[in-house]
Formats: C-alpha cells, sequence, structure tokens
C-alpha cells in the first residue's frame, strides 16, 4: 500500500498522523539530549614547535652622546648670523660673524712688521754679509802692510837710517790698522750663524710671525664655526647683538655621537648584554624602522621607577632622526632555532612566578602549571608543563572554568 493510498484513506489517517507525531517527539527529544550530553565549543590554540625570537620593549629618547655649546672667545657684535635651529651643519662650517674689522687691521698690520723682519733678515744674509766679509779681508791687507812698515821702520831707526817722527808715523799707522782690522772682525762674526747680528734679526722675524699668528686667531675668533657635522639645536642672538666671552650663543648636537637611551623595566636586567641587536623607530616616524646596538647597560637602578638605562648605538644615523625624539626599541636578548611554544595569549598570569594555562584533555578544561623559558611578542617558550599538539584555551574565553567540559574549536 502506498503513502498516498493511506493518506486517501480515511480510517488509516489518523493513525498515521499519530506515528508523524511520535517520530518528531522523538526526535526533538533526541536533539534536545544532544545539547544537553555535548559540552560547549571553546576557541582552542595549539601548542607547536618553531623558531622564536625574545626580546626586550622599551621606549626611550633619541640621545645626542656629545653637545657642543658655543660661544664667542672675544667681546664683539654680531653681523650675521648663517643658520638657524634645526639646520643640518657640516664641520667647519662658518655660523656666526662678528665685527671683524679692527682685528683684520691688526693682522695687516702684524704681516707687514713680519714682511720687515724677513726683509731686515735677508739684506743682513745677502748684503751685509759679503760686504763685511770683503771690508774684513781689506782690513786684514792693510794690517799686514802696516805691521810690515812698521818692521821696516824699527830696523832702519835701529841702524839710523830713519828719523824718530818715521818710526812713529809707522807705529801709529800699525795700531790703526789693527784696529781696523779688529772691528772688521766684529762686524763679520755678526754676521754669520752664531752671530748676535743674525739672531737678532732671526729673532725679530719668529716674533713677527708670533705677532701675526696670534693676530690672526683673534681674526679668526670673529668666525664661530662648527666643531663637527651635527644639528642646531639652540640660537641664542642675533644680527647686532653684542656678544662676549661666558656667554652660550648656541648648542648643537654632534650627529656623529647620536646614541638611543631606554628605560626598560629592572626585571630584565639579567637578559640584557652588551652588543645585543635591536630595531628601533621613532614615534614620528613609526613605518621607517632602523637597526641599533647596545652598547651600554647602566649597573644602577632607577629606585623611583624600577627602570634601569639602555643607550644603543646607531651606525647609520637616518635623516629624519632628532635629538629628543621619542623612540621604541625592541632588543634581542635570545633567539631559539626550535622550541615548544604557546601563544601568550593562553598564558594566564604570565608575568607572575607560578604561570599557568587551561589545556583541553578529555574534554575536559584543565589547569597546567607552566614553566615558561624565552618570550616573543606573540610566543612563550615552554619547558615544562605541555607537550606538542595539545590544545590550550585563550584567555579571551573567559566563561571556561577549571574541570569544565568543553569541546575544542581549533583556530
Amino acid at each position: 500500500m502506498s503513502l498516498k493510498s493511506s493518506f486517501s484513506d480515511p480510517a488509516q489517517r489518523p493513525r498515521l498522523l499519530r506515528r508523524a507525531a511520535i517520530l518528531l517527539g522523538a526526535l526533538i527529544v533526541m536533539w534536545i539530549g544532544y545539547r544537553i550530553v555535548l559540552p560547549p565549543s571553546v576557541p582552542a590554540v595549539p601548542v607547536t614547535r618553531r623558531p622564536l625570537v625574545q626580546t626586550v620593549v622599551a621606549t626611550g629618547r633619541v640621545r645626542a652622546d656629545t653637545r657642543a655649546r658655543l660661544g664667542a672667545s672675544l667681546t664683539g657684535t654680531v653681523v650675521r648670523v648663517l643658520v638657524r635651529e634645526g639646520d643640518t651643519v657640516r664641520a667647519g662650517q662658518t655660523l656666526v660673524e662678528l665685527d671683524a674689522r679692527e682685528l683684520s687691521a691688526a693682522a695687516s698690520q702684524a704681516r707687514a712688521a713680519l714682511t720687515q723682519a724677513r726683509a731686515n733678515l735677508q739684506q743682513l744674509t745677502e748684503v751685509r754679509r759679503p760686504v763685511t766679509a770683503a771690508t774684513l779681508r781689506q782690513a786684514e791687507a792693510a794690517y799686514q802692510k802696516a805691521e810690515a812698515d812698521f818692521r821696516r821702520a824699527e830696523t832702519l831707526l835701529k841702524g839710523g837710517a830713519t828719523s824718530e817722527d818715521q818710526y812713529e808715523q809707522a807705529r801709529q799707522s800699525l795700531e790703526t790698522a789693527r784696529g781696523q782690522r779688529d772691528i772688521a772682525r766684529a762686524q763679520s762674526a755678526a754676521t754669520e750663524s752664531t752671530g748676535a747680528d743674525l739672531r737678532i734679526a732671526e729673532a725679530a722675524v719668529a716674533s713677527a710671525e708670533a705677532t701675526l699668528a696670534a693676530a690672526e686667531a683673534r681674526l679668526a675668533y670673529s668666525r664661530i664655526t662648527a666643531p663637527g657635522e651635527g644639528v642646531v639645536l639652540t640660537r641664542n642672538l642675533e644680527p647686532g647683538d653684542a656678544v662676549q666671552p661666558g656667554r652660550i650663543l648656541m648648542e648643537l648636537a654632534l650627529r656623529a655621537r647620536t646614541m638611543l637611551s631606554v628605560v626598560p623595566d629592572e626585571r630584565n636586567l639579567a637578559r640584557l648584554a652588551v652588543g645585543q641587536r635591536a630595531i628601533a623607530a621613532a614615534d614620528a616616524f613609526p613605518d621607517e624602522r632602523f637597526p641599533a646596538r647596545v652598547s651600554y647597560v647602566s649597573p644602577v637602578v632607577d629606585p623611583t621607577q624600577g627602570t634601569v638605562e639602555v643607550r644603543l648605538t646607531v651606525d647609520s644615523v637616518p635623516s629624519y632622526l632628532r635629538p629628543d625624539m621619542t623612540v621604541s626599541v625592541d632588543i634581542e636578548v635570545a633567539r631559539l632555532d626550535s622550541a615548544l611554544v604557546v601563544p601568550i595569549e593562553a598564558v594566564r598570569d604570565p608575568l607572575s612566578v607560578s604561570p599557568w594555562t587551561l589545556v583541553i584533555r578529555g574534554r575536559h578544561a584543565v589547569r597546567q602549571a607552566l614553566k615558561l623559558g624565552a618570550r616573543g611578542t606573540e610566543l612563550a617558550e615552554v619547558r615544562e608543563g605541555l607537550k606538542e599538539g595539545e590544545l590550550v584555551i585563550p584567555v579571551r574565553a573567559r566563561t571556561v572554568v577549571e574541570g569544565a567540559r568543553v569541546r575544542a574549536r581549533r583556530e
């Protein structure tokens, strides 16, 4: 008998309706029972094995390790200021010019005095020395002749062949020739390499050179220049200002010594070491990341903040980086090629001495104590407590409590 014929039969219709109602009720009861018996599904993430990089994240500022405070070395009036705050300058670049007319005149006068001193020395060596040498030769010859004449007159006087007056004239001529010879010798000696005149002339040249150097140095002080490549931080003068020694006119941050100074929590002190690599980014340019390297870890902890200062060297300083900019730094303190890891989002009390998690075992949420090792930004190394492949419940599933029956919904 077909179903159609059964329903067409008035006698069979009530029986079939009762059967359909019983079947529907049974299905509803079965569905309700299934819902009561079946555990609720909860999000679950697996414990896996993968590489892990542990970093310490800290914030700080760009630090110019050397700040040059520039001032004037003499009193003067500002003529020109060639830079403004924020300008990048190179080593030796002129930043400020003072009125240098008087200093320039003094330098010109010293330069002329040096020229004169050098000319005197040249005259001494090229003119006076040859002249005194020739005069000495003439005086020597005249003395020898006078001496010969005197000896002859002396012999003739003894023989009675000459008079006393002629003898006396010969003697006086000899004395005169001797005096002229001695003078010529002294003059010639004075112009030689060890002579007094030459030493005086050389000393005059040295003195003139020193005077010129001092004048030129004072003239150079009228130009304030950058001691190295850097950035102008402050400018405290304008054209027309009167300046004097001791007043700070400008402050520069020397770019070659740019470093980062960050202050991580003191709990990371044992993990930090000089030489560790890091990645940094300025808050003003968050998409521009650049490498850095730990160069200093302070041995002193700040008792008020509970932090420790860490300085990092930046080998290649980005052009946009400025002193005192806020920076964020990720310092790499450990690297594991293969580690058993659990997502940090599934770890309860991760910063305490007793972290734990809820792991699904036999369709129950079981509390499991953990021993953690290296920690990254999203993963933590599991040293004890879990096995690879186990499923743990994220902290965001707040309704799940220890011992609850659950059904994993992998994510």
